[in-house]
């Protein structure tokens, strides 16, 4: 590619993005016809694009699939094939009863849970060996992290519930009150993380997102 379509393709994305998130935070602030229509504008850009893009990762999987079934990869055509038969099953039953139909709704929502269960089964697993590294006691941060945990999980045991009426309340006390202003501070600590991080593509000095690999 050349450097002058590089450079189009890297500052009209940037121009792009500037323009409409100035034109969501003005919508925010002020209600005059001309910030909501630019706003629209850009948003119905943004669904045209986003569906186009499912298309093509629709045709590009599928297309795959087609291939390793065709070939027989060995340990993954099976899958390849059971992924096409869903595919075309869900796309034809989205297209006869409608996607928000509740014959669709109730098969999704049934294969859905049932698919949760399952996944959360297996992290647990992990859940459980990342608990262990975060709660070995080196440090007094993580002694009271670790001390934290366990009041919580402490408090909401059945049989100490049961046996002390003020331990429900006393649970709940500390999730509303020293949770969240713990869970506030990090909430804006990553909001104003991703302004910066915002900043910092829209200036040119993230070069991840804009795909520059040019030396």
């Amino acid at each position: 590619m050349s450097a002058t379509l590089t450079f189009i393709r890297i500052n009209l994305a940037k121009l792009l993005l500037l323009i409409g998130g100035i034109s969501a935070l003005l919508t925010w602030y002020f209600t005059t016809p001309e910030f909501g229509t630019v706003f629209n504008t850009f948003n119905t850009w943004n669904i045209d694009i986003t569906l186009f893009t499912l298309f093509t990762g629709l045709i590009v999987i599928c297309m795959r699939y087609f291939r390793g079934v065709r070939e027989k990869t060995p340990g993954i055509w099976m899958f390849e094939l059971y992924g096409l038969i869903l595919i075309f099953a869900w796309i034809i039953m989205g297209t006869i009863y409608g996607m928000y139909s509740d014959t669709y709704q109730t098969i999704f929502l049934s294969t859905k849970i049932t698919l949760h269960i399952a996944i959360l089964g297996q992290l647990v697993f992990f859940m459980i060996s990342g608990a262990y590294r975060t709660f070995r006691l080196k440090s007094l941060r993580t002694v009271a992290f670790a001390l934290s945990a366990m009041v919580i999980i402490f408090m909401n045991i059945p049989f100490v519930q049961n046996g002390w009426a003020g331990a429900n309340a006393f649970s709940y006390w500390l999730l509303n009150n020293p949770q969240t202003g713990g869970a506030r501070a990090v909430v804006i600590t990553g909001g104003i993380g991703a302004v910066v991080l915002g900043m910092r593509i829209l200036l040119g000095l993230e070069k991840g997102p804009s795909r520059v690999t040019e030396a």
